[in-house]
């Protein structure tokens, strides 16, 4: 989070279709890449569709805008290809100025045909409902989506909580940057309900000192201590970045930290989980990320075997070729079956997806003021 207020008939129409997506992955370079992991040859196919093919947004309000953090999930709701993405970008009206959760939505998923799902945030900040001086009042970032179990949609976010500012806990109040993971439901994936009492991680160890943030969440309903949800979050305990702890519960509103296990090997953070879960010798879980190639940083994945231990950057995916203010790939999403982490399966051991990067020339101010977003489609091939 960028700790910043001011920081985005059915034949013919199948024919149609097709004969848009064959044009539009024509267009647009192809990458190839191959690499091993856990006994499997993994290949990817790769295309991308420009820095700004999924969000282009230059202004809010008369002034710069800027999209970051993004999540994307397949709901197939209406074309049976619908696709929506959730991301984090500034938001400038009448109510206030600062960081936002916005969603954009495809029929089929395809480069350039998004748009904002509705013409505001997906909800306001507490300060701008009013609610002050309280541990949700200020930014939101980082959106996580997912269906649970129950039919409910649950959206994960991380709150911006600065020094001095309340926390979650009655009568405190932070004394180091205190971020804490917020919970909002919606039984249409639309109208959002806050959960207010706290964040959803409880039993912090020193709660005034410690921040949690871009977390990653999804639902792994073999998990064998009957705690299908996952969350895996990035910790800062006096401002010192302590690594990934992947935190399971069997209630998506209350995640133990004192429960909490060590992640090993995960690649940067602010990026998306998911699994294919079809794969010869159990679910294989994969994750994108980002790495540098060359002189630019692009889209990659790296994959575990439990979840917990992860192996190093296997495959490198077509990123931006922008030269000017977009040249590198930041904080991504790749499309998982209604947020839940599964990918869409072929078969013949292969697997699809949408993936979406964030799209500047660095990942910090000010460059990050001109951040887009940008989208790519990728086949996976396990032999």
């Amino acid at each position: 989070m960028i700790k910043k207020g001011l920081v985005r008939t059915q034949l013919i129409i199948c024919i149609i279709i097709s004969s848009l997506i064959l044009s539009t992955i024509g267009s647009y370079a192809q990458l190839n890449n191959t690499g091993s992991y856990g006994g499997y040859t993994i290949s990817t196919v790769s295309t991308f569709g420009g820095y700004q093919s999924l969000i282009d947004r230059d202004l809010t309000s008369g002034e710069p805008a800027y999209d970051y953090s993004v999540h994307l999930i397949k709901t197939g709701e209406d074309t049976g290809e619908r696709y929506r993405s959730f991301t984090g970008g500034r938001w400038k009206s009448a109510k206030g100025d600062g960081d936002h959760i916005l969603q954009y939505t495809s029929e089929y998923g395809l480069a350039n045909t998004w748009g904002m799902w509705s013409s505001e945030p997906e909800f306001w900040q507490g300060q701008e409902d009013g609610i002050t001086n309280t541990w949700y009042s200020n930014n939101v970032l980082e959106p996580e989506v997912l269906l649970a179990a129950d039919g409910k949609w649950l959206m994960y976010t991380q709150v911006e909580i600065d020094p001095g500012a309340p926390i979650d806990i009655a009568g405190q109040t932070a004394v180091t940057a205190a971020d804490r993971v917020m919970l909002l439901t919606s039984t249409d994936c639309k109208t959002w309900t806050r959960k207010t009492d706290s964040g959803v991680v409880k039993n912090i160890t020193n709660p005034n000192v410690t921040m949690l943030h871009h977390q990653e969440v999804i639902y792994v309903p073999w998990d064998s201590t009957g705690r299908p949800y996952w969350m895996y979050v990035a910790v800062n305990v006096n401002n010192v970045f302590q690594g990934y702890v992947r935190i399971r519960s069997n209630d998506y509103t209350s995640f133990d930290y004192s429960a909490r296990e060590t992640v090993v090997g995960v690649q940067q953070i602010g990026n998306q989980m998911g699994y294919l879960q079809e794969a010869a010798n159990g679910p294989l879980f994969v994750r994108i990320t980002f790495t540098t190639s060359g002189d630019r940083t692009v889209p990659a994945l790296q994959y575990s075997s439990d979840g917990l231990n992860w192996g190093g950057i296997t495959n490198t995916l077509e990123g931006s070729t922008d030269n000017v203010n977009n040249k590198n790939c930041y904080f991504l999403g790749i499309s998982t079956l209604n947020g839940r982490g599964a990918l869409q399966y072929l078969g013949n051991n292969q697997w699809k997806a949408k993936y979406a990067a964030s799209t500047s020339n660095t990942s910090g101010a000010p460059e990050i003021y001109y951040s887009e977003i940008g989208m790519g489609d990728v086949t996976i091939s396990l032999s």
